[in-house]
């Protein structure tokens, strides 16, 4: 059994580079001013590169920059690169290149977050052969390892709606119930609820996270064919940058999905590397 989990980078930064099943990558632009691996000596891996990669949105966001669609696109990036070409693991994993999951059965229990210096040290205590076995333990008895949860003041919707236009989020609602009916029950998870995990960092089974990419992929396809503007640059709520909508809908729609679907979790602290 098999586990890869790749981290998303958008510049240079600490990594273990001699971890044998975690991987840096990043989306490499074909325009000017994009950002590049500035170290052709670090194993970062280019994911797009290849003919099925997020470039194959490109035309969606023609109304900007390449630079502005990868900043909008960021981990997702990672994520379509790997639901296209999606390598031989068991469990597939994706976060941001400063988050780890404590993958430590005797590291503390109840701390939903924890900060390490942003240090080549600190770095390498992730993806180590140790973690690997203790995640593979862990999946024995879970189809998906996590971050914890957090109760927040307001429900999930709510809080949303502090940062991104509501439009984004009203077509959300709505491809969910026009695409997969078999959500319409579950609903209320997004207005009645205020305990979510943030984040998007994760393993799950390669099962999985073949239907979770599918359907967000599908879902942000039915958002963009309807939305007003694909690249609002106006800001209307309290986030500068309006046109991070589709991170913060993949935040909010990964652990719906696991609560839908009724997969086994098993939650550790986030360490982010600060």
């Amino acid at each position: 059994m098999s586990i890869g989990v790749y981290n998303h980078f958008h510049k240079e930064f600490p990594f273990n580079w001699d971890s044998k099943w975690m991987f840096a990558t990043y989306a490499g632009g074909k325009e000017p001013f994009t950002w590049h691996s500035p170290d052709d000596s670090k194993a970062y891996l280019n994911v797009n590169r290849d003919r099925e990669s997020i470039n194959n949105l490109r035309h969606i966001y023609s109304c900007t920059s390449e630079d502005n669609f990868l900043k909008a696109m960021g981990i997702l990036a990672t994520e379509y690169w790997l639901f296209k070409n999606t390598p031989n693991h068991d469990y597939i994993g994706a976060g941001s290149y400063r988050r780890y999951l404590l993958l430590d059965p005797n590291g503390p229990k109840n701390v939903a977050k924890l900060g390490l210096p942003a240090t080549q040290d600190s770095a390498e205590k992730f993806g180590t052969d140790e973690q690997q076995n203790i995640a593979l333990d862990y999946f024995k008895t879970c189809d998906v390892l996590t971050n914890h949860s957090i109760a927040i003041p307001q429900s999930v919707e709510e809080q949303y709606l502090m940062y991104e236009p509501r439009e984004y989020w009203d077509l959300f609602k709505q491809a969910l119930i026009e695409l997969y009916p078999k959500y319409r029950n579950h609903m209320t998870w997004f207005t009645h609820n205020n305990i979510i995990n943030f984040e998007t960092t994760y393993i799950m089974r390669r099962d999985c996270f073949l239907q979770y990419t599918d359907e967000f992929f599908r879902i942000m396809k039915f958002i963009w064919e309807r939305c007003s503007e694909i690249f609002p640059t106006k800001q209307t709520t309290s986030e500068p940058l309006p046109w991070r909508y589709p991170g913060f809908i993949g935040e909010r729609f990964f652990p719906f999905f696991v609560y839908a679907n009724s997969l086994k979790k098993i939650q550790v602290p986030l360490v982010i590397l600060e």
